[in-house]
């Protein structure tokens, strides 16, 4: 069967709303699509849902608009989940049809499709593409992008301890800006709502560059203890390094959020060798795609073990 995703070019928001369609068409039994959101710009925040067991859990790419890879590294998972689910084979030592059977793992692939479109296009394509332009020190080149189109840090939106967030500018720029208040951004708040609908036993946002695997927050005693377990899991499968947060760390991301809330494990994973405030090259996509591959197909099982 030929492939529907194509991890070795530069993966846009419309590649992604196409290639869902497809995969929504080849595997419906498997699939189910849903948008749970718009975008400031009225792009659809995509959720997938693979899978039909009774514990979930959740993962997420490109809440920051350089770090698009991660798009392509989730679809890149959904697909070949979907392919050896539906023709009985393992991925790894992973019994796929049997996991999913069990635990129904959640996609959103591209939180932020405004600020992937605007890394990858441009400004031209948005209304206010003049204050674009300014906030991002009036260069025309947005590689460095991460925020959304109005200068917010997404990653910096979730409701847990906003008000003591570091670094933060004051106003909207490339990076950094956590916004007026909390939940102020509609990717973000369409993330926030979802997750508070389910019950996610586990979830993991994917982010990059650095090979780093951000897991304890504020988290003490039994809830660090099993936390600890599952990053240690995932840092042997990836080869990342387990990242131990200061005294007052940073929040208003939407790793420290889940843990504060859920009380359940949640990692962020930072995929690639340390690239710079850039996008992830695509000759890194090999590596990180033999990485990361099972990590969900691990964390589910450990739901069921």
């Amino acid at each position: 069967m030929t492939r529907i995703i194509n991890p070795k070019k530069v993966y846009t928001y419309h590649q992604l709303s196409v290639d869902i369609d497809r995969l929504n068409e080849t595997y419906p039994d498997l699939l189910a699509v849903d948008v749970i959101g718009k975008s400031v710009a009225e792009r659809s925040v995509f959720s997938l849902k693979l899978g039909s067991g009774k514990q979930e859990i959740l993962v997420n790419g490109a809440h920051h608009a350089r770090e698009w890879l991660t798009t392509t590294l989730l679809m890149d998972m959904v697909e070949t989940y979907c392919l050896a689910a539906s023709t009985n084979q393992c991925i790894g030592s992973y019994p796929v049809k049997d996991i999913l059977k069990q635990v129904t793992i959640y996609f959103i692939p591209m939180v932020n499709p405004d600020g992937v479109t605007l890394v990858q296009q441009g400004p031209e394509l948005f209304l206010n593409s003049c204050k674009l332009r300014e906030w991002n020190n009036n260069k025309d080149d947005f590689m460095d992008w991460k925020a959304n189109i109005r200068g917010v840090d997404l990653n910096r939106q979730y409701p847990v301890d906003w008000e003591q967030i570091h670094h933060d500018p004051g106003r909207p720029a490339p990076m950094n800006f956590k916004g007026y208040a909390a939940l102020s951004e509609p990717e973000v708040k369409a993330v926030y709502n979802f997750v508070s609908g389910h019950d996610f036993k586990l979830a993991v946002a994917y982010h990059s560059s650095g090979e780093e695997i951000f897991w304890k927050y504020k988290s003490t005693g039994e809830q660090e203890k099993y936390a600890k377990k599952i990053a240690n899991i995932t840092s042997n499968k990836t080869g990342y390094q387990l990242i131990y947060p200061t005294d007052n760390p940073s929040g208003g991301g939407f790793t420290d959020w889940f843990i504060s809330h859920f009380k359940r494990p949640s990692l962020t994973i930072e995929i690639a060798p340390l690239v710079g405030p850039r996008p992830v090259p695509l000759s890194y996509y090999d590596k990180i795609w033999n990485e990361n591959k099972e990590v969900p197909l691990e964390l589910a099982n450990q739901l069921i073990i």
